[in-house]
């Protein structure tokens, strides 16, 4: 990886002159200062101690189809990937960054001081290449969250993994609790996706997609979506006739746990048992169906948070949210395929229950003839909080509407591209209410950082929704969010599709009293981290 980089480094030069390389490399010198300057800050230089755990930035092979290719990962130096903590414990970590390219980490989900929030040139400069950076906090939350870069597309580079808190409640869930982290795969390099999308190729140019160019994607087909089933008060799929649009990106399969559908990870159980399933979405575009066959789920979270239980074969999960699902097995040993269908697709992924021993795995297509329909507010208008915030009027109510996308692949939210600097203002303390309107042409999971907020009001029906952290707005919807600012700071505000992010459709939220001192929209350009 490091000669590769080497190796285009020279290419630039070459092809730009010495003038080139000299600027790039005063931009490499500059960034390496601001870095020093950061990680001198006394928050940053508490020393590691035996219970730290080191976790490494760096690439690892997987198996994709039958074909070994590299990717991203944060692993221990064990190789486990992700982060399991306590809320007593809190987090004690150490990252160690062994890309040949700057990234961040980000602590999705989680309340957290906002230096170690770890969004470049927002929060912090990037970490370099062979760099350290010590992350300590107290927590106050438990439950499913995640981490990933904040960096370029590396979160399409699968530079993002699990990170659970434990609880004695979670400890109580199920006789056995797995998690399971869904993404999109191509074998084409992220870079070159949007490279392909900005320049208008279909598809982004994928091999799936050029599979597909002569496929009618306006042909009217049945699509499975979700639906409620009121008599008997479960989510269940329904087909239904619609049709499909051309997706910005056309993967080439779907992962769960680092695998595709033809060769699953087999979770080994006990007939009759309970098996709870963190399911985390850390996609780069793609939202899911979840499809638990001939199981039955009851909802216990969405994202971090608990829900009043709800029932059902089929749930929707969008890119950055999580759900934990709690299935009890039949008495009579079986086979159980998980699913995750890809939304207004034909992929799937997923992981298998097995509690017969030694009993042969069913052959499950990684792609079957039947599309998928889109996500909707189905959902979300059947979910209720357990928690939900003090009722309260808003002190300071912000509009967003989603927009785009505008010439060049633009992304915008009210109709501006970022990089700018004019954040959303709040003061500490008031109630504040975010609603948002999507005219585009589909759903953007909008992700605010360091908070947590409630739902509270969908397509002008108010309602004491679910607390979640991302939230869905699908084409032609709209929704109304609360929460609380009492967690100062700079925090960003995006919609969490990789594409999207990173052509504007970002913004930050700040309260007067933050520091601003670190926040560089000029910035926003990052290397990219490429693969073979």
């Amino acid at each position: 990886m490091r000669r590769r980089a080497l190796l285009q480094l020279g290419l630039l030069g070459a092809a730009f002159g010495g003038t080139a390389l000299e600027l790039l490399k005063q931009a490499q010198a500059q960034a390496k200062s601001s870095w020093s300057r950061f990680i001198g800050q006394a928050t940053f230089q508490v020393p590691t101690n035996p219970a730290t755990t080191v976790l490494e930035i760096t690439t690892a092979p997987i198996t994709v189809l039958g074909r070994q290719v590299e990717r991203g990962c944060i692993r221990q130096v064990t190789g486990e990937r992700g982060y399991t903590t306590s809320r007593e414990a809190g987090v004690n970590l150490e990252l160690v960054n062994r890309l040949p390219v700057p990234t961040t980490i980000h602590w999705h989900g989680l309340i957290l001081p906002n230096p170690m929030d770890g969004v470049p040139y927002v929060t912090q400069p990037p970490i370099p290449p062979g760099e350290r950076q010590r992350i300590h906090y107290p927590l106050q939350q438990d439950g499913t969250f995640w981490m990933h870069s904040h960096y370029g597309l590396q979160t399409q580079s699968f530079v993002a993994e699990p990170f659970v808190i434990l609880s004695e409640e979670q400890e109580q869930w199920a006789d056995q609790t797995v998690t399971v982290t869904l993404r999109d795969f191509s074998f084409t390099p992220a870079n070159t996706i949007l490279s392909n999308i900005v320049s208008g190729k279909r598809g982004g140019d994928t091999a799936m997609a050029r599979s597909l160019q002569n496929f009618d994607w306006q042909q009217p087909r049945p699509l499975l979506t979700q639906q409620w089933d009121a008599a008997a008060e479960r989510f269940s799929w329904q087909r239904k006739p619609g049709r499909l649009m051309l997706p910005d990106v056309v993967y080439d399969a779907l992962l769960a746990n680092e695998r595709s559908l033809d060769a699953p990870q087999v979770i080994e159980a006990r007939p009759g048992e309970t098996v709870a399933i963190r399911w985390i979405a850390a996609s780069a575009f793609m939202n899911f169906f979840l499809d638990l066959g001939e199981l039955e789920g009851e909802l216990l979270r969405t994202d971090a948070n608990p829900v009043e239980p709800i029932r059902g074969s089929v749930f929707q999960l969008a890119i950055a949210q999580r759900l934990t699902l709690r299935v009890r097995l039949p008495e009579t040993p079986g086979v159980f395929p998980l699913l995750a269908c890809g939304e207004q697709s034909n992929l799937r992924c997923g992981v298998v229950l097995r509690t017969a021993p030694g009993q042969a795995i069913p052959n499950l297509a990684p792609q079957t003839q039947q599309w998928t329909g889109r996500l909707d507010f189905t959902q979300d208008k059947k979910l209720r909080a357990q928690q939900p915030l003090p009722k309260k009027p808003a002190d300071n109510t912000i509009p967003v509407a989603l927009t785009g996308p505008a010439p060049q692949y633009r992304w915008g939210l009210n109709d501006r591209f970022y990089p700018y600097r004019d954040p959303y203002w709040v003061e500490e303390g008031q109630r504040v209410e975010m609603v948002f309107s999507n005219e585009t042409p589909m759903g953007h999971p909008m992700h605010l950082h360091g908070h947590e907020f409630q739902v509270i009001e969908i397509n002008g029906q108010p309602f004491s929704g679910p607390m979640r952290d991302t939230v869905l707005v699908p084409k032609g919807g709209s929704c109304r969010i609360a929460f609380d600012a009492i967690h100062p700071g700079l925090w960003a505000f995006h919609c969490h599709i990789s594409y999207h992010h990173m052509r504007g459709m970002f913004n930050v939220l700040a309260y007067r009293s933050a520091d601003l001192s670190w926040w560089d929209p000029s910035g926003f350009v990052h290397e990219q981290l490429t693969f073979d």
